[in-house]
């Protein structure tokens, strides 16, 4: 038996209006996170009403009227990613139970279009983009009605900006004293969004400081061609090197080379990862790496979310956020 006697209805936002004695557009507007204009005690009386009443708001009405879901779509790249992007998901999931949707991953494919094409099918309620949608393609998603979030990328929306997390790489290279830095980056033949940004952040920030330009090697999950890349690093580098590594996988296989090559870390090679996974922290030395506040990141993109469906004023911009922390360990 539901909280107003009737087993077969479910519980509505007039509901919730009636019990708490307001009108249902301010149910709506405080239930979707447009509050700023309503008093504490209105505030509370609506969310009161909303949990003693077990209300979950649907969007059904929402679909039927502007032919958007109830689904949101979180685009993942086709490439080599963290275990962290599981907690991204969970977290997603838990923040948007109160708007009833459905949350969905979707990883892209080599070329996109295919992504493209399932997600336009969907007609989704939002998409989270970790995948660097192209400029056009996320403006066709908001013209038919879906948010697209982050809403900040680069330029040519398909490197998607490093958040800082270069600056911090070079900064903890660079503790020690000068050093030649270089980039290594996952030797992959699948598309990857995340690369090309940390790259050009990294030479950007050696351009304020005033170092010479960094440069990029390919390091395969591979021990004798991990060697191969590490070998060339040194012999083209004869002074102390830094090197800031795509994640934490390929900061491993830099280190495993350094192992195998008797190469003094940090005095000859300092090393720093992306992810703070548990294998680079029971690696010896402990690698030096950024952690990401994932359940702060992903409230910052949920929040953004309700944001944009209550057309209220957006929360700050991501990328003045601090997500990204140094975990100092023994390989800088």
């Amino acid at each position: 038996m539901s909280a107003l006697g009737e087993s077969d209805r479910p519980v509505t936002a007039g509901d919730v209006a009636t019990r708490a004695g307001v009108s249902r557009s301010t149910v709506s507007n405080i239930l979707n996170g447009n509050e700023a204009r309503f008093s504490a005690r209105t505030r509370e009386k609506v969310h009161t009403a909303a949990r003693e009443l077990d209300y979950r708001p649907s969007l059904a009405a929402r679909s039927l009227v502007s032919g958007i879901s109830d689904t949101i779509v979180m685009l993942l790249p086709n490439t080599t990613f963290g275990s962290r992007f599981q907690d991204a998901v969970d977290q997603v999931t838990i923040d948007t139970q109160h708007l009833g949707a459905n949350v969905m991953v979707r990883f892209a494919g080599a070329s996109l279009e295919s992504s493209i094409a399932a997600i336009h099918a969907l007609r989704p309620l939002a998409v989270i983009d970790f995948a660097g949608l192209p400029t056009t393609e996320r403006l066709r998603l908001e013209q038919r009605g879906t948010t697209v979030l982050p809403r900040r990328h680069s330029d040519d929306g398909r490197n998607i900006p490093d958040g800082g997390i270069a600056e911090l790489q070079a900064g903890a290279l660079l503790e020690r004293g000068d050093r030649t830095l270089w980039f290594a980056s996952i030797s992959d033949s699948r598309l990857d969004p995340y690369g090309p940004g940390r790259f050009d952040a990294l030479r950007t920030y050696c351009a304020r400081v005033g170092l010479a330009e960094p440069r990029q090697i390919d390091v395969p999950f591979a021990l004798d061609a991990a060697i191969a890349a590490l070998t060339r690093v040194l012999k083209e580098s004869p002074s102390p090197v830094g090197l800031a590594c795509y994640n934490d996988d390929v900061a491993i296989a830099v280190l495993a080379a350094a192992r195998e090559l008797q190469v003094d870390v940090p005095a000859r090679l300092a090393v720093v990862g992306v992810d703070n996974t548990v294998i680079g922290q029971l690696w010896s030395p402990r690698l030096t790496s950024i952690d990401t506040d994932i359940r702060g990141l992903m409230d910052a993109l949920t929040h953004e979310l309700q944001s944009q469906l209550a057309e209220s004023t957006p929360p700050p911009d991501l990328g003045t956020l601090p997500h990204f922390t140094l975990v100092r360990g023994g390989t800088t």
